[in-house]
């Protein structure tokens, strides 16, 4: 958006500059520049001159309430069109005064328009590999300066340090350089670190930014449980085998607990038994109670049979 309008304004000024003098035996001059500088960056403006009239010096300054700073000057009796590079002041934010004057024996003129100088902070980021973090993982993190062009900058990093959810200072670092580079670091967390939200700080010079990143003991993804067991039993059927499955998302099985509850209505002419088989346990129930209720931990693999007896 910056750029945008910085193209937009500088249009205007060039747009403006055109109407200067437009007799037809008089001379015409144009010069450009951006109406918002960057302080301390190399800055360019471009000047024109068309028909002129004997000789003419072109002179361009610019003026502060402190200077004046001459910027550019060319003496000439023919047409010239040419770039200049100068450094901008190095200021905070300022405005200032761009002035054009071209002199001759029979031709004056001056133009003055405002431009903007202004520092551009560069923008730091801090990135962590993961949100959330085990006690005794590796924090990974990185930290990267840009230009106002969305570039890598050299930046200096006073302080980085890693504070833990008491402001604890757990990690330090100092005097570490970007070098037009992305910054990585590391960080082991203790395998008793404390939960919470832990903060990663750095500083350049009056600047501060920081990030923050949680340590919690957080819940494995989630698992899928099917159960396969037939719709209908038939009296004359001796077992009835029911298949229990859970696994992770992944694939793991799912270490879990069981629980079998088989029941069969009371009859005073028959009695029945309930066989209940784990796969790496394979116990062995055998009750005459109208129901029966068995917990494991097991992986959750199980199958069951219900015996009938006359």
């Amino acid at each position: 958006m910056d750029c945008l309008w910085i193209l937009s304004c500088t249009l205007c000024v060039l747009l403006s500059w055109m109407n200067v003098d437009q007799a037809v035996a008089e001379p015409q001059y144009l010069v450009a520049i951006p109406a918002v500088i960057e302080a301390g960056a190399e800055a360019k403006f471009c000047a024109t001159l068309r028909q002129p009239s004997g000789t003419l010096v072109m002179t361009v300054t610019l003026k502060s309430r402190e200077k004046n700073t001459t910027l550019f000057t060319h003496t000439s009796n023919e047409e010239f069109q040419t770039c200049v590079q100068f450094k901008a002041p190095l200021v905070q934010k300022e405005v200032q005064i761009f002035q054009v004057e071209v002199r001759g024996d029979t031709f004056y003129s001056k133009q003055v328009r405002k431009v903007m100088i202004q520092a551009y902070d560069p923008f730091t980021f801090i990135q962590t590999d993961k949100p959330i973090y085990l006690p005794g993982q590796k924090v990974n993190f990185r930290v990267v300066t840009m230009d106002n062009k969305m570039r890598p900058a050299n930046q200096l990093y006073d302080v980085i340090e890693l504070q833990d959810p008491n402001s604890n200072r757990i990690g330090q670092w100092l005097n570490e350089t970007s070098n037009s580079r992305i910054l990585q670091l590391s960080y082991s967390l203790d395998t008793e670190a404390r939960e919470g939200p832990y903060q990663i700080i750095v500083s350049m010079g009056e600047r501060n930014i920081s990030h923050n990143f949680k340590v919690e003991k957080y819940v494995l993804p989630k698992f899928d449980v099917t159960v396969n067991i037939s719709e209908e039993v038939s009296i004359g059927q001796e077992d009835i085998e029911a298949e229990v499955c859970a696994k992770y998302t992944y694939g793991q099985p799912v270490p879990g607990r069981v629980t079998v509850n088989v029941c069969r209505p009371i009859d005073r002419y028959f009695f029945h038994d309930v066989l209940v088989h784990i796969v790496d346990d394979l116990a062995l129930l055998q009750i005459s109670a109208p129901c029966h209720t068995e917990t494991k931990q097991v992986q959750l693999w199980l199958y069951f049979s219900l015996t009938f007896f006359p």
